[in-house]
Parts: structure tokens; sequence; C-alpha cells
């Protein structure tokens, strides 16, 4: 669970409805302080890594371009994956997902942030990490989707502009991004 509780509201109950390979949704029933019942549906999220390959010359990221099955369409984004190993590290996931979609392995991963991403309805977070020091190794594409994406360098200096015109619009991936750019800019 992400955050702390509001002592004044209570779960009542929950009912699993759906489970998945990424995650459970419940059909939830609330009481708040003053007694006053409400429903929420509410998808349990098996948490997400996402990693920012910087590029040894200090003015490249590197992206994948994905397929993805909600927008039908496909995104420009940061190298990400579940947390769906059974016993691996947060760390470990970031290392595994940015060999299997980018074919790199990050000497160096530093932590940048942990977001929580659709608030409203999901507990899902997702870690942001900085990989840089990268050696090159082959990519390990795992599912459909992995196997058509492509890994695309992108120059620092673009990376405004990308996301200004809406051709970056993930939020995992602006984000990182935009920490990069200011800690290179301090």
């Amino acid at each position: 669970m992400v955050g702390t509780p509001d002592p004044e509201f209570s779960l009542i109950s929950e009912e699993l409805i759906h489970s998945g390979y990424a995650f459970d949704l419940y059909a939830t029933r609330w009481s708040d302080s003053s007694g006053e019942f409400f429903e929420r549906d509410i998808v349990r999220h098996r948490g997400a890594v996402a990693v920012v390959p910087l590029a040894d010359d200090g003015e490249h990221v590197f992206l994948v371009r994905q397929f993805r099955t909600p927008l039908a369409g496909w995104l420009l984004e940061l190298p990400a994956g579940l947390r769906d190993k059974d016993g691996e590290s947060e760390i470990e996931t970031a290392r595994r997902e940015l060999e299997e979609e980018v074919g790199c392995i990050a000497r160096h991963l530093e932590h940048l942030v942990t977001l929580v991403t659709a608030v409203g309805f999901s507990d899902e977070s997702i870690s942001l990490y900085l990989g840089t020091d990268l050696e090159w190794t082959e990519r390990q594409a795992d599912g459909v989707e992995e196997k058509s994406m492509t890994v695309e360098s992108v120059a620092l200096k673009e990376i405004d502009r990308l996301i200004s015109s809406g051709y970056i619009t993930d939020a995992k991936t602006v984000a990182g991004l935009s920490l990069l750019q200011r800690r290179l800019t301090l």
C-alpha cells in the first residue's frame, strides 16, 4: 500500500472481481467518520520500475517505442516493467527490464523518485532510476510487445520540444526526463 490511510475513513469490505497478471480489481465499501458508506473500485497493482538510460556522451537518452494496447497506438517511453518476479528486488527489476528492452546493463543505477500514477482508482507506484555507465549486451525481449519495440537514441536538447508538442506523452517518461534535465542544469 502506498501512503498512510486517513484515520477518518475505514475500509468495511472488499471483493475480488478480477485477478490478472498485472493487477487485481476489487469492489470496496468504505465508511467515513460520520458513518456514511460509499463504494469504490480499486486496482491493486504489483508495482513497476522505469530507467532513464543516459548515454555515455551525457547528451542522449535511450527510449523505446512500444505498442500500447489500451491506447491502440505506439508510444515513445522510458524502458520499464512490472515487478512481477517473486523475490526480485526493485533494483534487480530495473536491471532486468533495461537489458530486456534496450540491450544494456547500467553499471550505476540511482533512484530518482517513486511516483503514484492513477490515485483515483489504483495503488500503482513506479520507481524511476537513472542508469549510467552503460554496458551493451543483447536485448532479451520478453513478450509480443517487446519483440516489436524499437530502441531510439534521443538528444536531450530535443526533450522539451518532444514533450510540449505531444510527441512524448507517457507520464513516467515526462517525469523521468524532466528530473534528468533538472539534474543536469543544476
